[in-house]
């Protein structure tokens, strides 16, 4: 029987250098189960400390595109709201343009009834001027209506960005040209000119330059 097969059988006991070498194998085995062990933390500990660092790194993120997208929103709504006026600023001035034409060809007919009132002989028909005179009336309530206003100019100073001069007369005692007299009534269109009020206007005389003081008689 071979040595090695007496160490197996029943009734074997172990020697002391059996015992050293199996105390230093458990040994060995607990220290590479400790190491193991110790790694496995470590590389725990790692993970562990990258995942606080990778979870704010993607809040950061998350912020940064809840911000732009914000900002796209809060941009394209300013862009909607200017375009919104522009259009209806635009329509509004289309609309007053296209008014203003028809109100010009309008003014003819008040002017036409304006006219028929100033006209010799109508005066005696007293029926016929009344008749004009509340159509004529009633023809510039419609024009206020529509915020079309008469230019003052009858006894105003000379404004030239209201009122047109077809004549001129000088007179004394002024010192600033003034309408006396108009031809046709202006009109303004929302604060805006319609037509000029054509007018006469009277300026101030213009004094002759004195000429040079005359020399001293010589003495006899």
């Amino acid at each position: 029987m071979a040595p090695d097969d007496d160490k197996q059988g029943i009734g074997y006991v172990p020697d002391e250098g059996d015992q050293d070498a199996d105390a230093e194998a458990a040994k060995a085995r607990e220290q590479a189960a400790h190491e193991e062990a110790a790694h496995r933390r470590k590389g725990g500990a790692k993970r562990s400390a990258h995942r606080p660092a990778e979870a704010d790194a993607a809040l950061r993120s998350a912020i940064a595109e809840r911000e732009e997208f914000r900002d796209k929103y809060l941009r394209g709504l300013a862009e909607m709201d200017n375009f919104r006026k522009r259009m209806k600023k635009e329509r509004d001035e289309f609309q007053k343009y296209v008014l203003s034409e028809v109100l010009l060809d309008l003014l003819q007919v008040y002017d036409n009834l304006e006219r028929a009132l100033k006209s010799k002989g109508v005066e005696h028909d007293k029926g016929l001027v009344s008749g004009v005179e509340m159509i004529r009336k009633q023809f510039l309530d419609l024009l206020k209506k529509y915020q079309v206003m008469e230019i003052e100019a009858l006894g105003r100073t000379f404004d030239p960005s209201r009122h047109e001069a077809l004549s001129k007369e000088e007179r004394e005692g002024i010192s600033q040209p003034v309408v006396v007299e108009v031809y046709q009534k202006g009109f303004t269109y929302h604060d805006k000119l319609l037509r000029p009020a054509l007018t006469k206007v009277a300026v101030p005389v213009v004094q002759p330059a004195a000429g040079p003081a005359a020399a001293p008689a010589p003495e006899p």
